[in-house]
């Protein structure tokens, strides 16, 4: 893969000279070499340079593939896109390319992607090459047992599958998610990663009124709410945490629950707000005034 050109491009957008561009990293004839084609520095060179230039190496590959996402990115959003539109037919077509782009590149993550757009056809009564989620379970748990240690797109993965577990799986993986967090906590799209994944596992134990399991997720995935900055999800968050106090009785009070369904009102989430309304109904055995 040839970045040098991009490097010299992106230099020169800066208004950088070569000279201070290799300064304290390598040699300017190296880097001119290196823009030109004939050499190509150590990978920790590349990041030294990029780093200098204050840019990301998944920004550098964006920019190097002329502003296009790498195909399983694009797959998997537009895969979602479709899923979130009901487009069955469209979600089954993607799901039988990603298939298909298995089948010729042997790279795993195209068979993920085919399992979830099967899988969301599943959910929706529109069972297609896989009938059951059990088959997809089957697949996806040796897998993640199979890694020695998760990367972001393990803890991904588990997030994407969760539907296909049964809770005592979704525990089981959540739990070791937690201990594998660790060494990502100083990378900003690891947080909000975690706070999505532990708050999905919360919710499974809410409805299976694992209130102790789901007490535990959510006190791993507060402090992950407060830094991702995203504050829908940190109410949400929020929500089942009073909802899991009230019910393991450690609080009677329901004030801040009243007041975090008040904000996603006020905040016009009226879809959002009304499953919390339902969720509020099916666990607790108080009524809340603003009903």
């Amino acid at each position: 893969m040839y970045l040098g050109k991009t490097i010299q491009q992106i230099r020169k957008s800066k208004g950088l000279n070569q000279a201070i561009l290799a300064r304290g990293i390598m040699s300017r004839s190296n880097l001119s070499r290196f823009e030109g084609g004939k050499y190509f520095p150590g990978y920790d060179k590349l990041i030294l340079l990029l780093d200098k230039l204050e840019m990301s190496l998944e920004e550098l590959l964006f920019l190097h593939q002329d502003l296009t996402q790498p195909v399983k990115r694009t797959l998997h959003l537009t895969l979602v896109e479709a899923g979130n539109r009901y487009e069955f037919e469209r979600v089954r077509g993607l799901s039988y390319e990603c298939h298909a782009l298995y089948e010729e590149t042997g790279t795993e993550a195209f068979y993920h992607l085919y399992l979830l757009g099967q899988g969301f056809l599943l959910q929706h009564h529109q069972e297609d090459q896989i009938r059951r989620l059990s088959e997809i379970a089957d697949y996806i748990k040796p897998y993640l047992l199979g890694v020695e240690t998760w990367y972001l797109y393990e803890f991904k993965l588990l997030n994407n599958f969760l539907f296909t577990l049964n809770s005592e799986d979704a525990i089981f993986f959540g739990q070791r998610a937690v201990r594998e967090f660790d060494k990502y906590h100083f990378l900003a799209e690891s947080k909000t990663i975690q706070q999505h994944l532990l708050q999905n596992i919360s919710r499974i134990c809410l409805d299976e009124r694992n209130y102790e399991k789901s007490l535990f997720f959510l006190k791993k995935a507060l402090p992950s709410a407060d830094k991702t900055n995203l504050l829908y999800d940190k109410i949400v968050t929020l929500i089942y945490y009073e909802i899991t106090v009230i019910c393991l009785k450690i609080s009677k009070d329901t004030a801040k629950l009243i007041s975090y369904l008040g904000i996603l009102k006020a905040l016009d989430f009226m879809d959002s707000y009304q499953a919390m309304l339902n969720l509020c109904r099916k666990h607790l055995q108080v009524g809340l005034p603003l009903e």
